[in-house]
């Protein structure tokens, strides 16, 4: 690859694919520069040090893992329950969904030894659930429905991309279909717990 060509993001998504397959440790600038075929002064062009490449990585991340995939269902006319089933969904959509799971794998075992990823990793979870809750108080659940749903939800999410289940993607397709109908259908808290017991 030409130096001159190489670009700020060209080193992100390196770092990012460098990641993703080892973990924080196996991203350096001599690695990334023989994986790239170019020298080091390249990635001096772009960063002053590793430092501002790993803050990088966790910007481009959360850009793209968080706030690109909301302002998407935000744009479109999605009814309550179709944005909670596109969020279901997310984990099952092959190929891209495994890479998407492997980076945020390997961002959370960075995230419990590093103060930068710890925050970011908190503050993307954050930003998602409030999301999700907002997602519930729109099919007009209660508050603390909303709260305790979005929890579940995103429990669910992270679960299934890391899960190997054995089932088809059409049977996990299915079952979040189901799930999403089961979730918004709206029950009052004291019908709820009374049904339960």
């Amino acid at each position: 690859m030409n130096n001159t060509k190489l670009t700020r993001d060209d080193w992100i998504s390196a770092a990012t694919r460098q990641l993703a397959k080892g973990s924080i440790d196996s991203v350096r600038v001599d690695t990334l520069s023989k994986l790239l075929g170019i020298t080091r002064g390249s990635f001096y062009h772009h960063f002053k040090d590793r430092q501002e490449l790993l803050k990088a990585i966790l910007d481009k991340w959360r850009l793209s893992a968080t706030e690109a995939v909301i302002e998407g269902l935000n744009r479109k006319d999605f009814s309550a329950d179709k944005k909670l089933l596109e969020l279901m969904m997310l984990p099952l959509r092959g190929n891209k969904s495994f890479d998407a799971a492997s980076v945020e794998l390997s961002l959370r075992a960075w995230a419990r030894r590093d103060d930068m990823a710890r925050l970011a990793i908190e503050e993307v979870d954050s930003y998602r659930i409030k999301y999700l809750e907002g997602v519930f108080l729109d099919m007009n659940h209660s508050i603390g429905q909303s709260s305790d749903l979005a929890y579940l939800v995103y429990s669910y999410m992270m679960a299934t991309s890391i899960l190997t289940t054995g089932n088809t993607l059409t049977d996990q397709s299915d079952r979040a279909k189901r799930l999403t109908h089961f979730l918004s259908d709206v029950c009052p808290i004291s019908e709820c717990m009374h049904n339960v017991s």
